[in-house]
């Protein structure tokens, strides 16, 4: 049955519909979420204190004030960062940008780099993506005669940083979106200058490309005015790429900027920008989105994407070394903490997401350097992993992060008796709940293999750009017949196969992880229950549907 056009004339599934609707997206608001070219967007005036930020950068541009742009290491920091330079930068050449390391910083303002700023002649201070609770930072800074301008998104709290602050999430902010990412914040400054001094038009078009890489990584909700900025930023990056580093790298990547989509974003491109960070210098990718120069174009993009490889060889390697020692974690207790030492601390975090994958358990992966444990953690969505470490906060020497992740350094001498107290934790939590640990294998639909054409996954496409709060639809197909298993590369983790469920000739389905475990669980009666997406594979002018298995389960798995 179908029901309604989208934006640009398609008809849409009913099952699609259903799905938008299970996810809040009223009758009313249909035309604007399908819309090819979509409206829906705010004044950035409306942002607390907008105005008076604008006006001072301003000023500090006439009166030829030396701007420092001080930004985060990750991609929305690193595209928040070039966005900004780029708008300044048609206004004055004093400006330039500060990005801390990593490693030997760490996330938000410093004193010691705000004294490497004031060394460097530093008079104003722009953050992005960072700053928001900086207040001994600000202070130290406007005690140097620096002011500071902070832009933002992180969430707020008592403490506060001095001067302006630019935050959809203030408590006194009344802005009507408060999902935007800190690239967002950062375009809605931008906007606010072009309203008060001439921007080329060339340049604010380019800058939405680099909202549109920045909201994408750092997984802010795709809805209501982000899904207006990621299209519009899409169709720019489509009709040709503005900003060069953006296409080499698009290019480098093996990606056609002509069809990039959100995923291409999230799986090809965001990776290597973070890569440099991860490892080293995350001005890399401010480079590469300023370059000009083939030359520096290329550079950019080797030392990209070699930092991209040599972080995933790290990864993998710390991984399996982690994987090894999870059995006999769980022996102690079912909060898992794994001891990496000797391995790169930026891939650290992207372990402990795996070992949490792999399971189901919150995990916390520590590191030993001489008498100090730096741990970084990451949970599962039953165990609020903030709430059950902030209970030892005195514990720590540094402590920080949310319900899912978290970030500390803890004294050696306190490590053993910090993971039994968090077993003993845990252990209650499960008398409490014995289903803690089941996992959900949550779906939009229920199809049969019969219902997965090339129309449904053209349909699917409708709801593009896809991310958080509105991800690719998963359907749920139950007890089908598998067969042509074929591994392939990759020791045996991926694979290729047909499923049916004895109505038609079957669809091809494509499986990127633990191919060899999963074979091994289902070869018994050759039936599974398939939990997938379903994408449109295209070989030259041959299109057929396929799906994408999230999961491959024994038939009668999904209730």
């Amino acid at each position: 049955m179908q029901e309604q056009n989208s934006g640009a004339g398609q008809q849409i599934p009913e099952i699609i519909l259903d799905i938008i609707k299970a996810r809040g997206i009223t009758e009313q608001d249909r035309e604007e979420f399908f819309s090819l070219r979509p409206k829906l967007a705010y004044d950035p005036f409306q942002l607390a204190n907008m105005r008076e930020g604008a006006e001072l950068l301003l000023r500090a541009v006439d009166e030829g004030r030396r701007i420092v742009i001080y930004g985060d290491y990750d991609v929305d920091g690193i595209t928040s960062t070039s966005l900004m330079m780029k708008v300044i930068g048609t206004l004055t050449d004093n400006v330039t940008y500060y990005i801390p390391s990593r490693l030997d910083e760490g996330y938000g303002l410093h004193k010691e780099s705000i004294d490497r700023i004031a060394e460097d002649g530093g008079e104003l201070i722009v953050t992005v993506d960072c700053g928001s609770v900086s207040h001994d930072e600000t202070a130290y800074a406007h005690s140097l005669g620096i002011q500071t301008l902070v832009t933002d998104h992180h969430n707020v709290s008592d403490t506060r940083a001095e001067g302006l602050v630019i935050n959809p999430k203030l408590p006194e902010d009344n802005y009507p979106f408060k999902g935007l990412a800190g690239v967002g914040v950062a375009y809605k400054l931008a906007l606010a200058v072009s309203r008060l001094r001439e921007i080329p038009k060339p340049v604010m078009a380019e800058i939405l490309e680099l909202v549109t890489i920045g909201t994408i990584a750092d997984i802010m909700p795709m809805l209501d005015e982000n899904r207006t900025i990621v299209k519009c930023g899409l169709r720019s990056i489509h009709l040709g790429c503005r900003n060069k580093g953006l296409r080499r790298l698009i290019d480098k990547s093996g990606l056609d900027y002509h069809t990039l989509r959100s995923s291409d974003i999230s799986y090809g491109i965001a990776p290597k920008i973070n890569a440099s960070g991860r490892l080293g210098d995350a001005s890399i990718g401010v480079r590469l989105f300023l370059a000009e120069t083939e030359e520096e174009l290329d550079e950019c993009c080797r030392i990209l994407i070699d930092a991209n490889q040599e972080r995933r060889r790290l990864q993998d390697d710390a991984y399996n070394r982690g994987v090894e020692m999870v059995d006999e974690e769980l022996k102690k207790g079912d909060f898992i903490t794994v001891e990496i030492n000797d391995s790169h601390e930026g891939v650290l975090g992207i372990v402990a997401g795996k070992l949490r994958e792999k399971i189901n358990r919150p995990v916390v992966v520590i590191s030993r350097n001489k008498d100090i444990y730096k741990g970084t953690g990451r949970s599962i969505p039953a165990v609020d992993l903030f709430s059950m470490l902030d209970k030892y906060r005195s514990e720590f020497i540094s402590f920080g992060g949310h319900s899912a992740a978290c970030g500390f350094t803890i004294s050696a001498d306190k490590a053993d008796a910090l993971r039994e107290n968090l077993n003993a934790d845990i252990a209650r939590m499960l008398k409490q709940d014995e289903n803690l640990f089941d996992t959900d294998y949550g779906f939009d639909a229920e199809v049969d293999t019969s219902d997965v054409t090339l129309d449904l996954a053209e349909a699917v496409t409708l709801l593009e750009p896809c991310g958080k709060d509105n991800e690719v639809p998963v359907f749920a197909i139950r007890d089908v017949e598998v067969s042509g298993w074929r591994f392939l590369r990759n020791e045996n983790k991926m694979a290729k196969f047909m499923i049916s469920s004895g109505n038609g000739p079957g669809v091809e389905c494509l499986l990127f992880h633990d191919a060899g475990d999963v074979y091994d669980s289902i070869s018994s009666d050759g039936r599974a229950d398939i939990l997938g997406t379903a994408e449109i594979n295209t070989w030259r002018d041959d299109r057929r549907v396929q799906i994408i298995a999230r999961h491959v389960l024994k038939a009668g798995t999904i209730r």
